[in-house]
């Protein structure tokens, strides 16, 4: 698994499989205009695979994973500017569409999150 994206904190709506007539414009992506169904989720940690989109939050316990699933990289769109919307379509036909968040994500343990899940030993078991 190589991370090929990684912002934080972010704020994303999901918006779940349109019918294969819709189409969705511009100002439907944002957010201002909600799309019928849809979900929005801020201060979480969006991070990118070469194949799977991987959503974070904060709870009480630490960071959780919310959202994971593959995606189409061939619909993913990053912008330079990471304050304009980003967006990508998963394999499922849900579009996720990112943004840089403007909050500053202070006391969030999304920070030090490990989308690797690496487990820490403090002595070979071999020894």
């Amino acid at each position: 698994m190589h991370i090929v994206f990684d912002m934080f904190p972010a704020r994303v709506l999901v918006i779940p499989e349109q019918d294969s007539n819709a189409t969705l414009s511009q100002e439907d992506l944002g957010y201002t205009t909600p799309v019928p169904n849809s979900r929005k989720v801020e201060a979480v940690r969006v991070v990118l695979t070469e194949a799977t989109v991987m959503i974070a939050g904060d709870s009480s316990n630490g960071p959780v994973l919310i959202f994971q699933e593959k995606y189409d990289p061939s619909t993913l769109v990053l912008n330079k500017n990471r304050s304009k919307p980003g967006r990508l379509t998963t394999v499922n036909g849900k579009i996720i569409v990112f943004q840089k968040d403007e909050n500053c994500g202070c006391g969030s343990k999304l920070r030090a999150w490990n989308p690797y899940r690496t487990v820490y030993s403090t002595k070979d078991p071999i020894e």
